[in-house]
């Protein structure tokens, strides 16, 4: 898959398969992605970052994120994790369930 912006509503994934998403990510998987978003209407941050909190650093602060294709999100809490090319992703859990992967910097590309 490579998807720039991948958004799932009524997800079945489970927190495990987050975990997959996310290391495989992490190894350079979906090289083009901006956003992610998954509502499973069941995260666990802690099971998503399973074996992953050691390149996790967690982000108190409100920060807005704006997607290639102009949806606008406001991540008040997260974790910020960096691959080993140095592109950091905001791993963010919205309370309905829903759990948010925001890649920086912003797009500002025009992906029309």
């Amino acid at each position: 898959m490579d998807g720039i912006v991948i958004s799932l509503e009524k997800s079945t994934l489970t927190n495990t398969d987050l975990n997959v998403f996310l290391r495989h990510w992490l190894s350079g998987g979906c090289p083009r992605l901006k956003l992610f978003s998954a509502t499973t209407g069941d995260v666990d941050i802690l099971q998503v970052l399973h074996g992953l909190m050691h390149n996790a650093v967690f982000v108190e602060n409100r920060r807005d994120y704006n997607s290639p294709y102009g949806h606008q999100w406001t991540l008040w809490d997260g974790y910020d994790i960096k691959r080993a090319d140095g592109v950091t992703a905001t791993v963010h859990y919205e309370p309905l369930g829903a759990l948010v992967i925001a890649v920086w910097p912003e797009a500002s590309d025009n992906y029309t």
